[in-house]
């Protein structure tokens, strides 16, 4: 039985086709707490003025993108079981985390 104890909600927030879902939009509460609902990616410099380096030339720091959501592959097993034959936004599915490293998540369920 697989463990679920690295796993979360995650809300759709596209309209999903349930026989060819692909990618899709989601959000996931756990990991941007209050932050808005859309689709822009927010840029973020940052500096080198304190670090201590001798020659701060030689480390790589520029500018990072965030955004509040992510984009998941929805698995046909999964979206398959949903009544309809289009998943409204607002539907909740249950991410896992695979071995614990929050740079992989995949859709193992869904709230239906």
């Amino acid at each position: 039985m697989e463990e679920y104890s690295n796993s979360v909600i995650a809300i759709l927030l596209t309209v999903c086709n349930k026989y060819e879902p692909g990618q899709q939009v989601f959000r996931l509460q756990s990991l941007v707490g209050l932050k808005e609902n859309t689709n822009m990616i927010e840029k973020t410099t940052l500096s080198k003025s304190n670090l201590l380096n001798a020659d701060p030339s030689n480390v790589p720091i520029g500018t990072i993108n965030t955004a509040s959501v992510v984009k998941l592959e929805v698995p046909f097993e999964v979206s398959r079981r949903y009544p309809l034959k289009y998943i409204p936004p607002g539907t909740r599915f249950l991410v896992s985390f695979s071995s614990g490293d929050i740079t992989k998540p995949i859709i193992v369920g869904g709230e239906f």
